[in-house]
């Protein structure tokens, strides 16, 4: 009888980065004002929608000891997306009337989540230094929402919404990269030098 392999779980990273691309593209066009405010019920379906396949994600690479990726997919998908979700429920749907409930303790939120964000840049300079930069150019759109959130100044919202447009098509490229270099078992799109060794 022939000893049997056991299965080894495949890369999430792509399967996440994709569901990343789809919220930041929907929460970026929010915030740069290229959509009405009367769309905002519709982005906590959306985030509901998109900590799924973050959330497993993180599981699995856990499960394959891909602590960074894993570490990031997991707050993404819990913390930020679905407190995201959850926060905008409570402003446009549960608060008794518009202005009732105010946004400054979001402001607290996104710095640290900033904060962390660019340790994670740090950390993913081991894989490329186009990754390290995204990675630090969303945490700079957490900053100017958190800035927004505390100052209620419009222009950080709608540069934070235009980051997350810049991210959602960063996250694109690196999630066609991923499948695809995972596909045909070869780098396909580059990626660019890690920074650290």
């Amino acid at each position: 009888m022939a000893q049997q392999q056991e299965q080894v779980w495949a890369n999430p990273a792509g399967w996440a980065l994709l569901a990343v691309a789809v919220l930041t593209a929907c929460v970026g066009v929010f915030h740069a004002g290229l959509v009405p405010m009367t769309t905002a019920p519709l982005l906590i379906g959306i985030l509901l929608a998109c900590s799924l396949p973050q959330l497993i994600g993180a599981i699995i690479c856990f499960r394959r000891g891909e602590i960074l990726f894993a570490s990031i997919a997991g707050l993404f998908g819990t913390v930020i997306t679905l407190g995201a979700a959850f926060t905008v429920y409570q402003l446009v749907i549960q608060a008794p009337k518009p202005g009732a409930f105010t946004p400054e303790i979001m402001g607290t939120f996104w710095i640290t989540l900033f904060v962390i964000t660019e340790i994670f840049a740090i950390g993913f300079g081991r894989m490329s230094w186009f990754v390290l930069a995204f990675v630090a150019e969303v945490g700079v759109m957490f900053l100017l929402l958190g800035i927004f959130a505390w100052s209620g100044i419009p222009v950080f919202s709608i540069i934070a919404g235009w980051l997350a447009l810049i991210f959602a098509a960063f996250c694109l490229y690196v999630a066609s990269a991923i499948l695809l270099g995972e596909h045909f078992q070869r780098p396909i799109l580059p990626i660019g030098r890690p920074v650290f060794k």
